[in-house]
């Protein structure tokens, strides 16, 4: 007989490592559904704490909001505390027919994590036009306390100023969307 003789060839599937490899990814696979389902545990008792530890009505935000009313999202808190115009100055000078709007903003984490904020969380929004509030003043006592960017501790706060400007007889609502409210942006009425 001719040793040379070729056996017949396995189907791939009939291959135990193919099975071992099947067997290793449904494992991880499963694993991974799994821990996906632990987070959401995770999540859905870190939501219930935050509900617990105010009213439930605060995990609820409004559609508008006015100076001095607290919008408060788990623990999350954000005010205007006060708003006050400029017309400039001869070194701060709006576009013509704007005039300064500076507005002073406290936000607090009353939650059990660090929480991020950022000026560029705001818009001023002038009649349905939406625009930034960056603009940098010369005049000491606006331009002293700007709010910058950072980290609050839980139970830490900060209270700070955002510069824009706008049409002096606009109607004029300031925007705040911070990630931590799933994208939710609550709009605050300037007059």
């Amino acid at each position: 007989m001719n040793n040379n003789s070729q056996r017949p060839r396995r189907s791939w599937y009939k291959k135990w490592w193919v099975w071992v490899l099947i067997v290793f990814g449904l494992m991880i696979a499963g694993g991974a559904l799994l821990g996906g389902e632990g987070d959401s545990a995770d999540n859905k008792s870190d939501t219930s704490a935050a509900t617990k530890s105010g009213s439930s009505s605060d995990s609820k935000l409004k559609d508008n909001y006015h100076v001095g009313s607290v919008a408060n999202h788990k623990g999350y808190k954000f005010k205007v505390n006060k708003v006050t115009y400029y017309d400039g100055s001869d070194f701060d000078k709006p576009k013509k027919g704007n005039r300064y709007v500076i507005c002073n903003v406290t936000i607090k984490n009353d939650t059990d994590k660090k929480q991020s904020y950022n000026p560029m969380d705001f818009q001023l929004n002038a009649n349905g036009n939406s625009t930034n509030m960056m603009e940098i003043l010369t005049k000491e006592n606006y331009s002293q306390n700007t709010l910058d960017s950072g980290d609050l501790d839980p139970g830490a706060s900060v209270t700070g100023n955002l510069i824009g400007q706008a049409n002096k007889n606009a109607n004029l609502k300031l925007e705040y969307q911070p990630s931590v409210w799933n994208d939710e942006t609550v709009k605050v009425s300037l007059y």
